[in-house]
């Protein structure tokens, strides 16, 4: 049954800047305190590492995590958009294809942007066709000025700065929060009680919430490694565990292999959601969880692994096959994957003699030790034997 959250979805041709916007938009939401989760539907291997990590290394991951559209993958995003439990933005990457319009299908409004001069007529056709109304019609000029032509029931204006190192804040990006935060006016903590209530657990962490002595993390403070330990040290191990709201991959990996009973996590596309029993084997399932490199190093094994099409639907995932690390080994974990599956994964490896999960331009965390030299919440520079010369 759909739900009814508003799903955006930013259109347009390629190069128009919509993974940026995607991602500035997104960022001015989260300062404004409104709930919503920016989805990257489209196999292309974005994200938000694509704007905040080292441009060689942006280069480098998206020829690992970036994959083709294909029917199966069209069909999984729009049942997950159909399922959906917050407001989205819905990025589809840059051509109309029957994929993508089975995702607009899925979709309550349309954002389109194009450079200036570029061509959107397919764009609006296909909302046009779906009935789907237009929030705002946008032109990205790199150095222009932003300027703001149509205040009317459609936004239209010319947007600028959508490029690495430049800004977009300006009178038409103010805009357009505005516009996006009427449409996603749910408050916080009201969702928040409407998620609660669905909990199968009576003990719900709340990640962007104040957890003291640790402040709260919303808006631009984001957790840090070193936050660990205290985080850690102030929860009981033996009490089922969920875990709710924004928060690195590492944090939750920490969390899911802290806690002995099986956390829950909520999915802003599925609502509360368990991790699945994964299970060690010597060759890998192709067609769930592709095994891109197992770099052995002399302390660690760093386990470099991707979801082929881009979507593995966790009904699919139990027993899924993972490496087997060699013994004595830490473990790293490394890869475009969902949260869930880093849980999952991090429980099946909190055995080794140390545990980290690779964040893109911060480095590897330690999450779980056993290695007095290696406490959790360090921070390591990432070996990889392709960086040797």
């Amino acid at each position: 049954m759909t739900m009814v959250f508003p799903a955006l979805l930013l259109g347009g041709p390629p190069h128009s800047g919509k993974s940026t916007l995607l991602y500035r938009l997104s960022q001015a939401l989260r300062l404004a305190h409104v709930e919503h989760y920016a989805l990257r539907a489209s196999p292309d291997g974005e994200g938000d590492w694509t704007h905040e990590a080292t441009e060689s290394l942006v280069r480098e991951l998206r020829m690992r995590s970036k994959d083709d559209w294909t029917p199966s993958f069209a069909a999984r995003i729009s049942r997950d958009i159909d399922q959906r439990h917050l407001p989205l933005l819905v990025d589809v990457g840059g051509r109309v294809t029957p994929e993508t319009t089975q995702v607009a299908a899925a979709c309550t409004h349309g954002l389109l942007i194009a450079p200036l001069g570029g061509d959107l007529a397919p764009w609006r056709a296909q909302l046009g066709r779906l009935g789907r109304p237009l929030v705002a019609e946008l032109r990205s000029d790199l150095h222009g000025v932003q300027q703001v032509s149509d205040d009317g029931s459609v936004l239209r204006g010319t947007l600028s700065g959508l490029g690495r190192g430049l800004t977009s804040d300006g009178l038409c990006l103010e805009a357009l929060v505005a516009r996006v935060r009427r449409l996603f006016d749910y408050p916080p903590d009201q969702l928040y009680h409407i998620h609660r209530s669905l909990a199968p657990v009576e003990f719900i962490l709340h990640l962007e919430y104040a957890l003291p002595p640790l402040l709260a993390h919303s808006g631009d403070r984001r957790w840090e490694p070193a936050e660990l330990p205290v985080l850690l040290g102030s929860l009981p191990a033996d009490e089922p565990l969920a875990l709710y709201g924004r928060g690195p991959m590492w944090l939750y990996g920490a969390l899911g292999a802290f806690t002995r009973p099986i956390p829950q996590l909520f999915n802003p596309r599925a609502g509360w959601v368990a991790p699945p029993d994964l299970q060690a084997a010597a060759a890998p399932d192709p067609l769930r969880l592709r095994w891109d490199a197992l770099e052995t190093h002399t302390d660690h094994t760093r386990l470099c692994l991707s979801i082929p099409g881009g979507h593995l639907d966790l009904a699919e995932a139990s027993g899924l096959p993972i490496p087997q690390a060699p013994a004595g080994h830490g473990v790293v974990l490394d890869g475009k994957l969902p949260n869930w599956l880093f849980v999952a994964l991090a429980r099946a490896y909190r055995a080794a003699p140390w545990l980290a999960i690779y964040q893109a331009g911060v480095g590897d965390i330690v999450v779980v030790s056993q290695t007095p030299e290696l406490p959790v919440g360090t921070l390591r520079q990432p070996t990889r034997l392709t960086d040797a010369p």
